[in-house]
Parts: C-alpha cells; sequence; structure tokens
C-alpha cells in the first residue's frame, strides 16, 4: 500500500470522478475544487457524462492518484471494480447507494469513508414548511425507482407529521421509471386526498412531475396542495408555474467535506473501517407553491422576504436592495418590517448567523473564512454578532459543539 501522506516535495494528485449531469454533482464538484485548489493539490477531474459510461480508460490516472473522490449513478456501466483495487485513499461522495457492493463497504487494505447527506434535515425543514401552512393531511412522494436515500428522507417526514398530531400519507409507486403511466396513477390517488393537503416530493424533478399530476387531477397548487421539493435545482423550480419552494441541501458543503475528509485519510497510517460523516442544509427557498396569499397578508413583505433569502450571503445586499424589490421606499419597507417583528437588518444577520453556524460544524474553515463566505463585513463583527446571539465566541462554541 502507498505511504497515505503524499510526498511533500510535490503536489498531491487527487482525481474527482463526480457526473454533473444534475445539478448536486455540479455543486459538489464546485466545493471539492476549490478545497483542493486552497490546499494545493493537483487535480484531475474524470466526468463521464461527457467522455463515456466506463472508468475503463482511466485505469492508469486512477492507479497514479494520491487520492480519489468518487461521486458517480447507476448510468456508468463498467469499469467500477478498478476502485477495489486501488492503493490510495477513497471518499464516496453519494456513492454508496449506487454502486452496489464495491463501495458500500470497507475494502480490504484501503482507507475508505463516505460523505452523505443527513435526510433528517432535509425531512424536517420539508415538514416545517409545509407543517407552517397550517394543513392537516401530508403526502411524501418517493423516488419511482427505490434508492434508499429516498425511502430515509420519506420516513423521516412522515414521522414528523404524525408526531405534529396530522395524517401522513405514503403514495407508493407503480412503476419503475414510466411517468406517463405513472403521473395517471398519482392524479386518481392524490384526487382522493382531504384538501388542502401538502406534499414532499423526494426532489425537484419529482416535484415538477408531481405538480403535472396535481394538473390531472384538478387539484389547484398552492390552494389544494402545497408542494416542497429538494435540491434547490433552478432548471426544475423556477421554470415550473408555480414556481417550486425546495429544501436547500449544501452539496457545495458536501464537495468541501469531501476534500476535508480526504485530507484526514492522508494523515493516517493504516487501513481503518469505513467511516461516515455527514453534511446537511442551508434552509428553504420558499416559493409560490407553497405560499398562499390570504386576505391580509402583505405581498411586499413576502416579496422583501424572498428577496433576503436569495441575497443575504452578498455583502453588498442592505435595506435600499431590500425596498427596491419590494417596491417601495427604504423608509416604508423599514416600516414595514417593523410591524413584523424585526428589521430589514436583524433578518439579514439572521440568516447569516444560521449559516456560519452550519458551517462552524460541518467545515475547518477559519473564523476569517466563514466570515466572508457568509456575507459579513468584518470577522471582528461577525464575531460580536455571534456572541450577542449566542453568548460565546465562535471558535468557543465550535468546541464545544464538536466535542
Amino acid at each position: 500500500m502507498k505511504e497515505q501522506i503524499p510526498n511533500a516535495s510535490r503536489q498531491p494528485l487527487v482525481v474527482a470522478v463526480i457526473a454533473t449531469d444534475l445539478w448536486p454533482g455540479r455543486a459538489e464538484l464546485r466545493g471539492f475544487s476549490e478545497e483542493a485548489r486552497r490546499r494545493g493539490w493537483t487535480l484531475e477531474e474524470i466526468d463521464f457524462v461527457h467522455v463515456g459510461r466506463t472508468l475503463e480508460p482511466y485505469r492508469e490516472l486512477l492507479a497514479r492518484a494520491d487520492g480519489v473522490v468518487v461521486r458517480l449513478n447507476d448510468a456508468l456501466t463498467g469499469g467500477i471494480g478498478i476502485f477495489a483495487a486501488l492503493d490510495a485513499p477513497i471518499v464516496g461522495l453519494d456513492t454508496g447507494f449506487y454502486m452496489g457492493n464495491v463501495l458500500r463497504k470497507p475494502i480490504p487494505g484501503v482507507l475508505w469513508a463516505r460523505v452523505l447527506c443527513d435526510q433528517s434535515q432535509v425531512a424536517t425543514a420539508a415538514a416545517d414548511e409545509l407543517l407552517a401552512t397550517g394543513r392537516r393531511h401530508f403526502v411524501f412522494v418517493p423516488m419511482l425507482r427505490r434508492y434508499p436515500w429516498t425511502g430515509t428522507r420519506g420516513e423521516a417526514f412522515l414521522e414528523l407529521i404524525r408526531a405534529a398530531g396530522c395524517e401522513a400519507h405514503h403514495y407508493e409507486t407503480v412503476t419503475d421509471w414510466a411517468w406517463v403511466k405513472e403521473r395517471e396513477n398519482l392524479a386518481r390517488w392524490l384526487a382522493g386526498i382531504p384538501r388542502p393537503f401538502g406534499i414532499f416530493a423526494g426532489n425537484d424533478l419529482l416535484a415538477k412531475l408531481t405538480l403535472d399530476a396535481c394538473r390531472t387531477a384538478g387539484i389547484e397548487v398552492p390552494q389544494d396542495a402545497a408542494i416542497v421539493g429538494a435540491d434547490d435545482d433552478e432548471t426544475f423550480c423556477l421554470t415550473s408555474s408555480p414556481t417550486l419552494t425546495s429544501v436547500r441541501i449544501d452539496f457545495e458543503g458536501a464537495g468541501r467535506l469531501a476534500a476535508e475528509t480526504l485530507a484526514t485519510l492522508f494523515r493516517k497510517r493504516r487501513p481503518a473501517r469505513s467511516r461516515i460523516v455527514r453534511y446537511g442544509i442551508l434552509g428553504v427557498a420558499r416559493r409560490d407553491s407553497t405560499r398562499t396569499v390570504e386576505k391580509g397578508t402583505d405581498l411586499r413583505l413576502a416579496a422583501g422576504l424572498d428577496f433576503i433569502a436569495w441575497h443575504a450571503f452578498n455583502p453588498l445586499v442592505g435595506s435600499r436592495d431590500v425596498a427596491a424589490a419590494m417596491g417601495v421606499g427604504r423608509r416604508q419597507a423599514d416600516r414595514i418590517f417593523a410591524a413584523a417583528g424585526s428589521s430589514i437588518r436583524q433578518r439579514i444577520e439572521a440568516i447569516r448567523l444560521a449559516s456560519a453556524e452550519r458551517r462552524l460544524m460541518s467545515s475547518s474553515d477559519t473564523i476569517t473564512e466563514i466570515s466572508a463566505a457568509c456575507g459579513f463585513s468584518s470577522a471582528n463583527y461577525f464575531i460580536r454578532l455571534f456572541r450577542r446571539r449566542n453568548g460565546i465566541s465562535p471558535a468557543a462554541w465550535r468546541a464545544t459543539r464538536r466535542a
């Protein structure tokens, strides 16, 4: 087995095998590549979406690697067994569910870890968003192909719904991927759910397809059925009518976490048992599929909150920008927010602080780096705000939580 710490006289060669056909893979690659550059690694990328369906042409490159991060899907049909023969640490990024036993369990003699999404966080965010609509019946629509993650996500969601004293309904798919037939069946099934109800779909693609089924059944969204997806893939969310609310999963953070995990494996001297680390979410991108306009609702406030949710991490965003998004002057915008219980600045800072807490838990970034990533004007200002909110400094908070 090659030495786990690459020779200090050269940059480690790291190979990222990441499929970029969908948004999660693209975001994870961006997070991983940024962290790899920061650490001074030489990065080679293999994306079978563009170069083929097998890894066989890359056997030699993979054999030379000091470390490998792998995110594939089931479209890859050849060369998977290469990973079992590698003499380098491997990090599987959301891959175990696709690759069978080759990547689900420790490989003898090889350092191995998996970076997986915390499905309980995703389910909790979706449940909170839908329960806030005040409905009593809720539905989970799983992926048509029965991947384990969709089952875990759905079970956690339905458990939370039942714990809230509401009725939980689980849709049972009838096909593998024949959506035309599935849509007709889902439409008939949804027509029997007492209205109004809430729907959590396995991901954004499925949320869009579920929206089609609602139209087929004559179910109005969001009046009759509020829909929440997951991934926050704008390709699906923003091209739907109405636009789709979605749980924002931290895929870029997952990529950074994969790089940090690989760096940890570099420091180990002998093979270890498989370890699992998990990443979470960034919040919920609320859009029209869950926004019901009731009498007395201030649409200007809703527009301002949406703008803040999307732009809070831009350090240049301020009250004037929010007011412009609301279509009012700055003073009037301040009055509207004050009537809702907080100022514009407080809303922005609350989102930034919440994101900073997640980064403190899931990354090894410095306080200065986290401060900049979350949109604070300076690290000192971030520390003061954090101490005011939590009673201790960010560094002390991180140490306490990790302990």
